[in-house]
């Protein structure tokens, strides 16, 4: 293919080779591709440009004033807008409707929870977000909430090779700010909360926020349908940003002008009973799921869902069907004891006070909770989930998450400020072992942070690790767990 078939710019003969493909990344090129130069926060990828002629770049695509080399320089307003609209040229087939989900906390249980709904009424669906690309009963692994680009826009063509109709995405602010999403057409587009997270990258609330608030701006599509959560201000200023805008907007939550209100959720033996108000109809919806927040996650999905073309009593009655996503709030019943272990993905300080307040109302014994905070990330989350956990648990095991290129010890310190009492165990599963033969009858250990990932990043190092898995082996050892419930010192 020619330059000019991925490129909207007018190219002379000399600037127009032909190329096999693109890339951003010399360590993946191929010859024959074009390279474009992203300045990243860390990596500028202009500084690569001679290594990517080396490798082979038939032309180089910059934002940056570069002198001439031995390749056509085609220089762009923007080479993150300009890659993105590259890779929807290289792969141009897409679901017939794409949605995103944002928000700092239940964008994977909603991605999860509208696949199972479309899935349900017969649509051929798929989600692309944390736990990768899932469909039917496969899965397309993705490193990324959001992934780059081109990976983005090759999965999207690969799903639909597969003859998905329906795309739900977790949108991530690093994604929309690094326009990941430009170029895909978003029909539906859903906000969950805001709260702290990620301002290692953004620095304040109010960036952060600007990064989501583009989502239903810029790339929500026009005549497409915003699904808002106005139960923060956060949410009813998206309301307020797009009034103008030629879009449908559908308002979700408790506050008795939402159009989905959820006007009450009760908590039973099996989950929750949810009342909802649409249109003058109450519904209640049963819910094999545990917490409020939950039932905040499943109804945003049903509104998506309407949103998405299915009527109103279908999206809210499916949700009886759903099933929690792997790694949320994810429940191991102890043998011989009425104790449980819940694996929850909890890493901002919302989400974990959520979970163990979840928990503590569902608890007849005592509560515990095993967490700690991934390094080179937001520093300031973590004094604020140590006071989170010193206020609703009985017993406190802080412990290393994903330390990366931090010192492990230094970030316990740091959560430790703020609950003393904890127990300091570095190496993840002896806290976790800790943590289970803690348990009696009736109490529930949380372990917090990891959810369903399968791997610890330590250093420059990724060790295989999961939480459930570490839960596992100890319960097969039948000596730690004798009668009655209550673990052996």
């Amino acid at each position: 293919m020619r330059l000019s078939d991925l490129i909207k710019q007018p190219l002379t003969n000399a600037n127009n080779p032909t190329i096999s493909g693109v890339s951003h990344d010399t360590r993946k090129m191929q010859k024959g591709d074009v390279f474009v130069a992203i300045s990243g926060a860390e990596v500028d990828g202009n500084a690569y440009i001679d290594q990517a002629i080396t490798k082979g770049a038939r032309a180089i695509i910059s934002d940056k004033k570069t002198p001439q080399k031995s390749v056509p320089i085609i220089k762009v307003a923007d080479s993150r807008v300009a890659l993105a609209e590259m890779a929807d040229a290289l792969y141009p087939h897409k679901a017939n409707l794409i949605a995103a989900i944002t928000g700092t906390n239940g964008k994977t249980s909603i991605a999860e929870f509208l696949r199972q709904i479309w899935q349900r009424v017969g649509w051929k669906a798929a989600s692309i977000g944390t736990l990768g690309a899932c469909y039917d009963h496969s899965q397309i692994p993705i490193d990324l909430t959001t992934p780059d680009v081109l990976t983005l826009h090759k999965t999207m063509n690969e799903l639909n090779q597969h003859h998905i109709s329906h795309v739900i995405m977790e949108a991530s602010s690093h994604g929309i700010e690094q326009h990941r999403l430009s170029h895909l057409p978003i029909a539906v587009a859903g906000f969950t909360n805001l709260t702290q997270d990620h301002l290692d990258h953004h620095k304040t609330l109010a960036h952060y926020f600007a990064a989501k608030c583009r989502l239903f701006t810029d790339i929500l599509m026009d005549g497409g349908t915003a699904v808002i959560n106005i139960d923060s201000t956060y949410g009813k200023d998206i309301v307020k940003k797009i009034a103008k805008r030629p879009v449908r907007i559908i308002k979700v939550g408790r506050d008795k002008s939402a159009d989905f209100f959820i006007e009450s959720s009760e908590t039973l033996d099996w989950g929750q009973l949810a009342t909802i108000k649409v249109a003058g109809k109450q519904y209640q919806v049963p819910l094999a799921l545990l917490g409020d927040f939950q039932t905040d996650n499943a109804i945003m999905a049903a509104a998506m869902a309407h949103a998405s073309g299915l009527d109103i009593a279908n999206a809210l009655l499916s949700l009886s069907y759903i099933t929690a996503a792997h790694g949320r709030m994810h429940s191991i019943n102890i043998p011989n004891s009425t104790a449980r272990v819940v694996i929850d993905y909890a890493h901002t300080p919302d989400a974990l006070d959520n979970a163990l307040l979840t928990l503590k109302h569902l608890t007849t014994g005592r509560l515990g909770v095993v967490f700690g905070c991934g390094g080179d990330r937001d520093q300031g989350k973590r004094a604020a989930m140590g006071k989170i956990a010193t206020t609703h648990a009985d017993k406190i095991f802080i412990t290393d998450d994903n330390p990366r290129n931090e010192n492990p010890e230094s970030i316990r310190a740091e959560i430790l400020t703020t609950c003393p009492q904890a127990e300091n165990i570095g190496n993840r599963a002896q806290a976790i072992h800790h943590g289970v033969k803690w348990l009696k009858n009736g109490d529930t250990l949380l372990i917090a942070g990891k959810g369903h990932e399968d791997r610890q990043i330590v250093g420059d190092e990724t060790l295989p690790f999961s939480d459930e898995g570490v839960v596992r082996a100890i319960l097969q050892n039948e000596d730690v767990l004798p009668k009655g419930g209550e673990m052996r010192p």
